[in-house]
């Protein structure tokens, strides 16, 4: 997981999208005009004087398919002074349905929710960057967890050292008592057991730091809570080996990766992204071809000046209503309107930059597979190559532990000295500290493994939505 997958995708415009969500409009307009006439031929006065009032409401709302729907309600009410007008006061009304289709440019329900889908992806690279991160955190405190176990089965190596050493010591000073042995033997039992107890020292003292590093990382504030920092921590597991690691081939360990690890989730997730950005900034460069239909009822009423109007005509605003919602006076129209670009610099820039991105995000998931592949691969080797080392060192251990039972046997038989004990003591030390080291070295491993493959977080039990939770 070297390669990082968080980068900012700068993502174009594209065609336009409508509106999903619904809004409604209104306005209100009061007008007292009076206009002064030069002429009173045509009109029989000096000034018009006109006041008028306008009140209008709607409704608007896009659709994916990229529809646009819009319904208004429009008044007007206006009074006049004007001879000739036979109606004054009088109100007109309309309820005007408009329907607006693209059928090139902005056509397409996948393309409208382009930015819905992106929203989404990103949602999920956010789910994955956590799963990501809690992968390193939990590959991390493993490790950590496994030293603290090793050294704790190293400390018990360095007391059981300290305390043959110390049967030896009290041995050797019997049989100098009795004169059986020099008294050099002596010395060299005191030396084995100076030797032993520091080696105890040192070993508990890198127990105590592992302890310290491990309460700091597993807690909030670390060492700096008194509690934690008095705490102890015991590790309650052993480096048990398995028999046998099971046989999984190569491939199936990929196939596992490719499914598991969330950075290749995030890659493919950024690469549909930048899929869904250049289909929009292509259809940006098609021509414009819309098909447009509306239908309007109109509603017409007001006070007769001086003469007898048309009945239809005579009334006030419930006229109106009655009128449009009757459908006395419809208005129906279709019609499509074509925009051809000559030329689009904007939009083509858009779609070379969005082509040009969608290959690096490609560049980067391909580079991060053949990574994956290598830190798989890796991860196999390093386990195998831990598991021969354990082997090894096992079977190192043991027939140490055979040449010091036989020189122990010597010893008491009197055929051997306190200083070839000593020597195959140390050999025996040593040989089970580097078991305890290469057992270590081969769980740090398996779990590099589990971490290379994304496997470790079900391994260890965890759970992405107990940890959310938590956090």
């Amino acid at each position: 997981m070297n390669l990082s997958t968080q980068t900012t995708i700068p993502l174009s415009n594209g065609s336009p999208i409508p509106a999903f969500d619904p809004s409604l409009f209104a306005d209100y307009n009061w007008m007292h005009q009076t206009v002064l006439n030069a002429n009173t031929s045509t009109s029989g006065l000096g000034a018009l004087v006109n006041s008028i009032q306008t009140g209008n409401a709607g409704y608007q709302q896009g659709f994916s398919p990229g529809t646009n729907v819009s319904v208004a309600f429009n008044n007007t009410e206006e009074s006049t002074n004007s001879p000739r007008n036979i109606v004054s006061p009088y109100i007109s009304s309309d309820l005007a349905l408009t329907v607006t289709q693209p059928l090139i440019r902005g056509f397409g329900r996948n393309l409208n929710r382009r930015f819905i889908r992106i929203g989404a992806a990103e949602e999920q690279i956010t789910s994955l960057l956590f799963r990501q991160q809690l992968i390193e955190i939990v590959y991390g405190v493993v490790r950590l967890y496994t030293d603290l176990v090793a050294l704790t089965e190293d400390v018990k190596v360095k007391e059981e050292a300290l305390s043959f050493a110390q049967k030896l010591l009290d041995d050797t000073r019997l049989q100098v008592e009795e004169g059986t042995i020099a008294p050099l033997e002596l010395s060299r039992a005191r030396a084995q057991v100076s030797g032993s107890r520091q080696d105890l020292i040192t070993s508990r003292g890198l127990l105590e730091e592992q302890e310290a590093i491990l309460k700091n990382v597993i807690t909030r504030r670390g060492v700096e809570d008194a509690a934690v920092r008095s705490a102890r921590l015991i590790a309650t597991d052993s480096l048990i080996m398995p028999a046998e690691d099971a046989e999984v081939a190569l491939e199936q360990l990929l196939d596992q990766a490719y499914h598991n690890r969330p950075d290749l989730g995030q890659a493919t997730l950024q690469t549909k992204i930048s899929e869904i950005s250049l289909e929009g900034a292509r259809n940006n460069l098609r021509p414009e071809l819309d098909l447009v239909g509306s239908a309007q009822n109109n509603g017409l009423a007001g006070t007769p000046v001086v003469v007898p109007v048309d009945p239809r005509f005579n009334g006030g605003f419930a006229t109106v209503l009655d009128q449009i919602a009757t459908r006395k006076n419809p208005t129906y129209a279709i019609g499509l309107n074509l925009t051809l670009p000559l030329r689009n610099r904007v939009a083509l820039a858009d779609a070379t930059r969005d082509a040009l991105m969608l290959r690096q995000v490609q560049v980067r998931e391909r580079q991060l597979r053949n990574q994956v592949q290598l830190e798989v691969e890796d991860a196999m080797i390093a386990m195998r190559r831990a598991r021969a080392s354990v082997e090894a060192a096992t079977e190192t251990r043991s027939l140490q532990e055979q040449s010091l039972a036989l020189e122990q046997t010597r010893y008491s038989e009197g055929v051997s000295t306190a200083f070839f004990v000593i020597q195959y003591e140390s050999y025996v030390a040593q040989a089970r500290s580097a078991e305890v080291a290469a057992k270590s070295a081969y769980l740090k491993a398996r779990a590099a493994l589990e971490r290379a493959v994304g496997s470790i977080l079900d391994t260890q039990g965890v759970s992405v939505v107990s940890a959310r939770k938590r956090n």
